[in-house]
């Protein structure tokens, strides 16, 4: 029989399938909504913790997301730190995601005409407002592509999370090839899901550019 007709072997590539969209959702989502106030403070030339942002940046992007799961796991229990499965996962996963999302956010501010800040003063609305009606859309609608990308890549990214002991996807395919030798059929079925999820996030991609452009008009 073949064992993508197995009911077992079905149930754990299903609870994987939850588990990845579990981590990728909440990665995604807490990137995105810590990278925005940090991008908004890069703005102040002269902010106090605008150095301690950029160190951040630079080792978050540079350091192997696996060594930071690693580190989280297994490394914090030396110091006498315990950190379940999951939360070391979510936190490694999250770091790194939202140092990319913050350059992506900063390059989009930066792109932005300064005088466009100085027009919305002009008219009378203070800088809350003008960072909330003006200068926040336009920076998501110039990351859009980065940012969707990034999600994609999360999301793949998420399968090292089975390195720290969580059953996601990659980690039920890796269980079921070692009990049935059928890499192939396997291995195939796993692709096609993460094909899915990333066409999903490409179609939401392509929904969001065409109302900026719908909107623009």
């Amino acid at each position: 029989m073949n064992v993508l007709f197995d009911p077992a072997y079905q149930q754990m590539l299903l609870d994987g399938l939850v588990m990845t969209l579990l981590i990728s959702v909440i990665v995604i989502i807490v990137s995105n909504v810590l990278a925005l106030p940090l991008a908004i403070y890069m703005q102040r030339p002269n902010g106090v913790f605008r150095r301690a942002i950029i160190g951040y940046s630079f080792f978050a992007r540079a350091a192997p997301v696996l060594a930071l799961l690693f580190a989280l796991y297994y490394g914090l229990p030396r110091l006498g730190i315990y950190l379940e499965p999951v939360p070391s996962a979510l936190i490694g996963l999250i770091f790194a995601s939202t140092a990319y999302n913050l350059e992506f956010l900063r390059s989009g501010f930066e792109s932005i005409p300064n005088g466009q800040f100085d027009a919305a003063k002009a008219l009378g609305l203070r800088p809350v407002a003008t960072y909330w009606k003006v200068m926040i859309p336009q920076a998501y609608r110039l990351a859009a592509p980065s940012l969707f990308s990034n999600a994609i890549q999360m999301v793949k990214g998420s399968s090292l999370a089975s390195l720290v002991a969580i059953d996601e996807l990659t980690a039920a395919s890796t269980v079921i090839i070692s009990e049935t030798y059928k890499a192939i059929e396997v291995l195939l079925v796993v692709s096609v899901f993460y094909l899915l999820i990333a066409a999903v996030i490409l179609a939401l991609q392509y929904l969001y550019e065409s109302r900026q452009r719908l909107s623009r008009r």
